[in-house]
């Protein structure tokens, strides 16, 4: 995928004992990049799931450490690279793991409901557009602003895919009850 974006580096790894399902979530990778038109540095968290199924996350490195970190609008105008950057990340962990599969929320702005988001319509574009169904089946929960990339791959070693990823993620998160 040659799309342009921000140069983005690893930072490391963490393991740490998670709540949930037994061996649900692995472990996380944290990514950055520093935008050269604001100057802003962002981290990118790749939560690892069992199945090789990769979460992604982005947020402002100076929001870190609020509770709202993925909920506030920055402001700065550059969400296009910042998503084609987190697609970016996305194909370089797909070289690594090629039955990677993807999901991601699209988190609602602090004065928007979860339900089919701003960001959610946006990052689902960029995903329809970069990609194909050739690879990945695309599936959406519009009422919780959510979508899931299965690589097709993997879904012939695990049928029931779909199903065992909503399952690890309702144990996971009250959220997608």
């Amino acid at each position: 995928m040659d799309i342009p974006h921000y140069p983005f580096r690893f930072v490391q790894k963490i393991d740490e004992p998670w709540d949930g399902p037994q061996g649900f979530l692995l472990y996380k990778l944290l990514y950055s990049f520093k935008s050269t038109k604001s100057n802003q540095t962002y981290w990118v968290w790749v939560e690892v799931y069992k199945y090789h199924v990769y979460a992604v996350k982005f947020h402002l490195k100076a929001h870190r450490n609020s509770p709202h970190r993925y909920n506030v609008m920055t402001g700065l105008n550059e969400a296009r690279q910042c998503i084609h950057t987190c697609m970016a990340i996305m194909a370089e962990v797909a070289k690594t793991d090629p039955k990677a599969s993807f999901g991601f929320i699209g988190a609602n702005k602090l004065d928007e409901t979860e339900v089919n988001t701003k960001r959610f319509r946006v990052y689902r574009r960029f995903m329809l557009t970069l990609f194909g169904n050739e690879e990945y089946r695309h599936f959406v929960s519009v009422p919780k602003s959510a979508y899931i990339l299965i690589n097709r791959k993997a879904l012939q070693e695990y049928p029931n895919l779909i199903e065992d990823v909503v399952e690890g993620f309702k144990t996971l998160y009250p959220y997608f009850e």
